[in-house]
């Protein structure tokens, strides 16, 4: 079922998006690739945290710059990331040690499945929920920084003239239009995510009290706000670091308005 699957989604990608559908698909292939090298990395004792910060540079380098090309948008936000994601890093492993948030959680654990499992793994569940959280990140943040320096780039090549405070400024409001749509797709995959759980929640009874100070919970909505924060974050900083950027490109000799270099056309 996965191979039929697959074949109708590389059918669809290819007659949609004739190379660049290829190329996608391609992509995902080896981000694929990737995250099953980051499996048996980890089951093979290596620790969860490097492991998972050189797998999210790999995916970063390989979903921006072999899927949407070497260029001043995807540089700049390729800097955008991994600037979020060390801040993203340090509030998550901050939260994560506070809250206890690593390993199952006390409504999974009482579950029938749950009494059967080896605690004993030899791993470190914070270090694994860390890294959970920074490879969920990727995504959402990569959307954000794209989306926004790449219509910062186009506002310019339209109006050359424009101070860096204008192409800020229209670099926020193009964010603030993807933001709410951002918002509703980080919200709904919390919601698909959960509603297994929510099921068994609601099947055993459990108070409200005791949902609101769950792990469980807590666990949900730890992704969820470490994802939001990172978009958030994400757009303002894409806007003045691209505006910054073609201004300082602009000081230093780039090519006028209308000539692209390689790959920024």
């Amino acid at each position: 079922m996965v191979k039929i699957l697959a074949v109708i989604l590389l059918v669809l990608m290819l007659a949609v998006g004739r190379d660049r559908g290829l190329q996608a698909f391609l992509t995902i292939l080896m981000n694929v690739g990737i995250l099953a090298a980051v499996l048996y990395a980890i089951t093979l004792g290596i620790s969860p945290l490097p492991v998972s910060a050189i797998a999210g540079m790999l995916l970063t380098v390989l979903i921006l710059f072999y899927q949407n090309g070497y260029n001043l948008k995807t540089k700049v936000a390729f800097a955008v990331i991994l600037a979020v994601e060390i801040i993203l890093f340090l509030i998550g492993m901050i939260l994560c040690c506070k809250g206890h948030a690593g390993g199952y959680s006390e409504v999974k654990i009482n579950l029938d499945d749950g009494l059967f499992l080896d605690g004993n793994v030899g791993l470190s569940m914070l270090q694994v929920e860390i890294a959970v959280i920074l490879l969920s990140l990727l995504g959402a943040i990569k959307d954000a920084a794209v989306a926004v320096t790449s219509a910062v780039y186009e506002v310019h090549e339209n109006n050359p003239s424009l101070l860096p405070s204008q192409l800020f400024g229209s670099g926020l409001k193009i964010g603030r239009e993807i933001l709410a749509t951002t918002m509703n797709t980080l919200f709904f995959a919390c919601v698909g995510e959960s509603l297994l759980l929510f099921n068994i929640i609601c099947y055993w009874g459990y108070s409200f009290g005791y949902i609101l100070n769950s792990k469980a919970l807590f666990q949900v909505l730890l992704y969820t706000g470490i994802a939001a924060i990172g978009c958030i974050a994400a757009i303002p900083l894409a806007a003045i670091a691209m505006a910054m950027t073609l201004k300082r490109r602009d000081g230093t000799g780039a090519p006028p308005r209308g000539q692209h270099t390689e790959g920024e056309a």
